[in-house]
């Protein structure tokens, strides 16, 4: 187990990321609110296991679950939500991604769950007009490709964070001066 204070901090950072995006949340309504929650908690799983060393393995499992769940949740806010048939294949095939990779060592076997998610988020958020979801879409993108790269390091963790956070952002409320207009 080799000790990193970086990463360390950068796992405290996605832990507080995840805690944050808990507590944005909660003005949003259920569809929205309950998948980005369940992608903090499984992002904050992540961070957890950098100390323990277990996080490149955890990373591969968790990933493509929490990538879905984020496209899960952006659909939902920014456009239709899925259908309740539709997002459980597409969970059970990210769960499905996520545990081949991690048990067979095979990282873009993760890294395909987690492409679809972010083109699907950058694509609505576009559609809506959000900087900010898109932003995270890119964000996501970065996380997924960083862990291929390098594994869970400071780069993965800051990316993921990022992602967590920018879809969990509530959105601004128009000024009244603007409405007019």
């Amino acid at each position: 187990m080799d000790f990193d204070s970086v990463d360390s901090l950068c796992a405290v950072a996605l832990f507080v990321a995840g805690a944050a995006a808990w507590w944005m949340t909660g003005a949003m309504p259920a569809r929205v609110r309950l998948y980005l929650r369940f992608a903090a908690v499984l992002l904050a799983a992540v961070a957890a296991s950098v100390p323990l060393g277990l996080s490149d393995q955890t990373a591969l499992f968790l990933l493509p679950l929490a990538s879905c769940s984020l496209m899960i949740g952006a659909l939902a806010r920014f456009a239709a939500p899925l259908p309740v048939f539709v997002a459980s294949m597409a969970l059970v095939a990210s769960l499905a991604g996520g545990l081949g990779a991690m048990l067979w060592n095979l990282p873009m076997v993760a890294l395909i769950p987690v492409i679809v998610a972010g083109l699907a988020i950058f694509a609505v958020a576009l559609q809506a007009m959000s900087a900010i979801a898109c932003l995270a879409a890119i964000a996501l993108l970065g996380s997924g490709l960083t862990l291929l790269e390098q594994g869970v390091g400071s780069g993965f963790l800051l990316f993921a964070a990022a992602a967590l956070v920018g879809l969990a952002k509530p959105a601004l409320k128009k000024s009244a001066l603007a409405v007019q207009q």
